[in-house]
C-alpha cells in the first residue's frame, strides 16, 4: 500500500511538472511571438494582516500601491478584504472583494476612476515528499469601472488560471521560494487570453506573525497587436498574522 503511494505521488508530480512546463512555453512563446510595443517597469507594494478564526476558516485585509511609467507613476492603490474556507487539506475556497482607483489615460490627460473587483476562488493543492506543495487556483473575476466624466462604466468577466509550485521545507529556515504561472481568459470576449503572468518569488517568515514577500513578475498584456505590452514588476509585500 505505501508503495503504491508513493508511484501515485510521483505520477502527480509527474503530471504537474508538465502542466508547468506547457504554461512556461505557451507564455515565451505568445510574448516572444508579438511585436513588442511597450516595455515598462513598476513595483507593487503591499501591507495586509491575516487571521486565522478556527481550523477551516481565515480572514485578512491588505492596502496595495501600484506604479508603472518605469516606477515614475502610480497606476493605482487598492484596498481589499478577503476570506478563506479549508474543505480539506487538498483543496480550499476563497472570496475577496477589492476597492481600485485607478489612474485612466483620457482625452483630457489622466483620471483616477473608482472600481470594484469581486473574485471567488477554489484551490486543490498536494505537497509531495514533505518539502514541496503544488496547487492549481481557478478564479472567476467580475470589475466594474463606476463612470466618471471621459470614462464609460465597463463590466468585465474573468476566468484565471494559476499553477504554483512552493518549497516548503523546515531546513529552509523560514524561506519559502515559488514559481508560478498565470493566464487571464476574457469571457467577454469568447475566451480571449488577454493578459498573462510569470512570477518567481519567495516569502520569508521573521517570527510566526510576521511574513515578507519578495519576487519579480513578468505581465504581458494585450493590446491591438497582441500580447505585446510588456511589464517589470517587483513585488514587495508585508503580512501580520494576527
Amino acid at each position: 500500500m505505501k508503495k503504491e503511494k508513493i508511484e501515485r505521488i510521483q505520477r502527480t508530480f509527474e503530471w504537474m511538472r508538465y502542466i508547468l512546463l506547457g504554461l512556461l512555453l505557451a507564455f515565451f512563446f505568445i510574448g516572444n511571438s508579438s511585436a513588442q510595443t511597450t516595455d515598462d517597469f513598476g513595483m507593487w507594494m503591499s501591507a495586509g494582516t491575516e487571521k486565522k478564526l478556527n481550523d477551516r476558516w481565515n480572514i485578512g485585509t491588505s492596502i496595495e500601491l501600484r506604479t508603472k511609467d518605469n516606477s515614475g507613476s502610480v497606476d493605482r492603490w487598492q484596498l481589499a478584504i478577503n476570506g478563506a474556507y479549508k474543505v480539506s487539506k487538498f483543496l480550499r475556497l476563497g472570496g475577496n472583494y477589492e476597492l481600485h482607483l485607478k489612474n485612466r489615460t483620457v482625452d483630457t490627460g489622466k483620471e483616477t476612476v473608482p472600481r470594484h473587483r469581486f473574485m471567488f476562488d477554489i484551490s486543490p493543492g498536494i505537497k509531495v515528499q514533505h518539502w514541496l506543495k503544488l496547487s492549481l487556483r481557478e478564479r472567476y473575476q467580475y470589475t466594474h469601472t463606476v463612470h466618471k466624466s471621459n470614462v464609460q462604466a465597463i463590466n468585465e468577466h474573468h476566468l484565471r488560471h494559476r499553477f504554483k509550485a512552493e518549497i516548503d521545507n523546515s531546513s529552509m529556515k523560514g524561506w519559502s521560494p515559488y514559481l508560478s504561472a498565470e493566464m487571464f481568459n476574457n469571457l467577454s470576449k469568447q475566451f480571449e487570453i488577454d493578459e498573462m503572468r510569470i512570477t518567481a518569488g519567495t516569502t520569508y517568515s521573521i517570527h510566526t506573525r510576521h511574513v515578507v514577500n519578495l519576487g519579480y513578475l513578468l505581465d504581458l498584456k494585450r493590446s491591438a497587436g497582441g500580447l505585446d505590452k510588456v511589464l517589470h514588476v517587483i513585488t514587495v509585500g508585508y503580512v501580520y498574522k494576527m
